[in-house]
């Protein structure tokens, strides 16, 4: 009986072992930072439909492709036309990964923070001043 027991327990752990690698389980801090990257050459590039298929179901509510656009729209009016992403800095706030970075504009220096939950999905967006 005691051998059934372990076999059955072996079994679990070897099929959630599997279902965790399969599922990418916790994600690397270069991955993060080159998906932070990439949303923002699709902001830049102005595919905004493309930027939000990387939110979360709540991001996606919160900040539709117009909504998107019109944001990134009104920074540029401000700040001026993009130039370039001169950094990326990775930070942990509570149970969130943080991806900033930093990019300069004709006017000014601003970091584009960007939240990942658990499955590399964008749950915060925001345009912070560079510290």
């Amino acid at each position: 009986m005691k051998d059934v027991v372990f076999l059955v327990i072996g079994l679990c752990l070897i099929i959630s072992l599997t279902f965790c690698e399969q599922k990418g389980e916790v994600p690397k801090a270069a991955d993060l930072t080159s998906l932070a990257k990439g949303f923002v050459d699709l902001l830049v590039k102005g595919d905004y439909a493309a930027a939000v298929t990387k939110f979360d179901v709540k991001m996606k509510a919160a900040m539709p492709e117009e909504k998107l656009e019109q944001a990134w729209t009104s920074l540029v009016g401000q700040v001026g036309s993009f130039k370039k992403q001169i950094g990326v800095h990775q930070t942990k706030e509570q149970e969130y990964d943080v991806v900033l970075v930093t990019c300069e504009f004709e006017k000014a220096q601003l970091d584009v923070k960007v939240v990942f939950n658990d499955y590399k999905q964008i749950s915060g967006l925001w345009l912070v001043p560079t510290q």
